[in-house]
Order: structure tokens, then C-alpha cells, then sequence
């Protein structure tokens, strides 16, 4: 597990997971992936690996919400990503303590949830465009809607 308190866990990065509360979402993006520019937003110069294992020591991750884990990406079968995202899922078990499974976000769900990303974490990434959300546990929460007009199959 990393020191919390060494890159790329800064001051900027605690701050910004101290402001998410039960039942929000946190996207770990690369910089290049579709996020509404109003969304809190901070730029780490780590590996996506880096920010994710960093973020998973001390994230509570949800326990309230069926699929607190999720995924997008525009070329989801670059091996790149795929194995980018066994990264990230292995790193989210780990730090929750249980398994978690690794849900696609269809196209059509990334659209209709962007407005429901309380943050994001940006990454350096040269490949196709991609992110990873994560519902904040910590304490019981309505069931959060990332799509809030059709949610059913994710939350």
C-alpha cells in the first residue's frame, strides 16, 4: 500500500477527496476523456495506477450502491486499457476489502451521468480517452443515480 502522505497523495488531492460525501461519485480520467468542465477537477502528473492506488488506501468505497465500480472507455478493446482496468479493479478490492467487480459504462450512460460526477482526478494518459468511477462509501446513503433519468442497471 502507498504512504498516503507521498506523491502523489498532495494536499490538492486530499482536499479534494475531503470534500466528497457518501453517495458521490469520483472519477479517475484520463485527460483527454469527456467530463462536463463545471465537474471539480484536479490534474496529477502520476500514472493512472499511481492515482488509483493512492485514492483506493483511503477512499471508502460504497456499500449502499449494487455497482459502486464502473467503467468507460472509447476503445475498450485496447489491451492497453484492458490492462488498466484489472489494475484498477484489483487496486479497488484491495483497498475496500472485498471484491469488487469492474461494471462497462455504456456510452449512452457516460452521457446521461456526466452531470452526477462530483470530481474527477485527471491523468496523463496516450491512448484513446478513457475513465473509471467510483461511488464514495463511508456511511449509509441513498442508493446513488448516476443516470438519473434511467439508472436502473447501475446503481
Amino acid at each position: 500500500m502507498p504512504d498516503p502522505f507521498t506523491p502523489p497523495m498532495s494536499g490538492a488531492l486530499l482536499a479534494l477527496l475531503d470534500g466528497l460525501r457518501p453517495g458521490d461519485w469520483l472519477a479517475i480520467a484520463s485527460a483527454n476523456a469527456p467530463l462536463l468542465e463545471r465537474t471539480r477537477s484536479l490534474s496529477v502528473d502520476v500514472s493512472p495506477e499511481e492515482a488509483a492506488a493512492a485514492v483506493f488506501a483511503i477512499l471508502p468505497i460504497s456499500r449502499d450502491t449494487r455497482r459502486p465500480l464502473a467503467g468507460w472507455a472509447v476503445e475498450e478493446d485496447d489491451p492497453r486499457f484492458a490492462d488498466l482496468a484489472v489494475a484498477v479493479q484489483g487496486l479497488a478490492t484491495d483497498g475496500s476489502g472485498r471484491r469488487l467487480e469492474l461494471h462497462p459504462l455504456p456510452d449512452d450512460v457516460l452521457v446521461d451521468s456526466a452531470d452526477g460526477v462530483s470530481s474527477s482526478i485527471r491523468v496523463p494518459w496516450d491512448g484513446a480517452p478513457f475513465l473509471f468511477l467510483v461511488c464514495v462509501g463511508g456511511a449509509r446513503h441513498e442508493p446513488t443515480d448516476l443516470r438519473r433519468r434511467a439508472l436502473a442497471g447501475v446503481c
